[in-house]
């Protein structure tokens, strides 16, 4: 089974900073530790990207970007959040 590849993580062709990397390349490393081999953090990002669903997507935004709390944002009774949806 090979792991390795050739090709740097891309978005929009632009090749992503180190910093974006690091977790990856730690996760990388700890999964060579534990297991003898690891895809690069590129593929490992590759992966993370892949299996995220849209409610991932929504939820990490929900809480880094907007700083809401899960419990603190409820759709209204149509099910669509509005402005009275989140307690700022």
């Amino acid at each position: 089974m090979n792991l390795e590849t050739k090709n740097p993580a891309e978005i929009d062709s632009e090749v992503l900073p180190p910093h974006l990397l690091e977790n990856f390349q730690k996760a990388e490393r700890k999964i060579r530790e534990t297991y003898g081999k690891s895809p690069p953090a590129a593929e490992l990002l590759r992966l993370w990207v892949a299996a995220a669903t849209s409610w991932d997507i929504q939820a990490e935004f929900e809480r880094t970007v907007m700083s809401i709390k899960r419990s603190t944002a409820q759709p209204n009774k149509e099910g669509i959040f509005d402005e009275d949806s989140f307690d700022f």
